[in-house]
């Protein structure tokens, strides 16, 4: 039985409405980074008939600049809206893809009685270490398509693009992944208590306020 999935499976009317959303913000995305280009090619070409050495180089580093964080935006948006990513979290295991370097993913699928223990990096990634993993499986995907298997390490680093599937795993299975938890002490407070008393003197609760 499935507790959690990202992304959340869509009817039919759903996925065309996303597509139709995806599209116009590919759009949007497109148009603001030609607009930028332009911007910063115009800038650049200002600098270099400046007489002004100072300025000639300041108005050069702008332009490019300009140009450089326009693409570096695109290329983010592009990369981050890909759907080879994806968390589905079972009650006994995790199936999990993330990101890697040069377009690849690995695909991992994890069983919860194979992690000894688990922590949080500085940074925000999952780390669970093994024991003896022999059905949780790692499979590097280049982006042609092809796979190659890997072998378990002994420390798997997962990095989750929907904070919330995390969450769910650390607060709702942390028994299951090793994962640290704290309880807290729950404080009663006795003033709430109303006596007989304190009703007639106080019939809207205002505690003398």
């Amino acid at each position: 039985m499935i507790l959690y999935e990202y992304p959340p499976r869509l009817t039919r009317s759903g996925r065309q409405q996303k597509a139709l959303h995806d599209l116009e913000e590919h759009k949007k995305m497109r148009s603001n980074m030609f607009k930028n280009l332009i911007l910063g090619a115009a800038i650049a070409l200002i600098g270099v008939t400046a007489k002004n050495i100072v300025v000639k180089i300041l108005l050069i580093i702008l332009g490019l600049g300009n140009i450089a964080v326009a693409a570096l935006l695109y290329w983010y948006f592009a990369y981050w809206r890909q759907a080879d990513v994806y968390t589905r979290i079972y009650e006994d295991h995790l199936e999990h893809s993330q990101r890697r370097a040069k377009g690849a993913y690995l695909e991992v699928v994890l069983w919860y009685d194979e992690v000894k223990k688990s922590w949080q990096t500085n940074s925000g990634v999952l780390v669970c270490e093994l024991e003896d993993p022999k059905r949780s499986s790692f499979i590097l995907k280049d982006k042609k398509g092809g796979t190659k298997p890997l072998e378990a390490p002994q420390k798997a680093e997962l990095v989750f693009q929907d904070t919330a599937a995390k969450l769910y795993l650390i607060n709702e299975l942390w028994e299951k992944i090793g994962y640290p938890h704290k309880e807290y002490n729950v404080i009663e407070d006795d003033d709430d208590y109303y006596s007989k008393e304190d009703m007639e003197w106080d019939k809207l609760h205002k505690h003398g306020l």
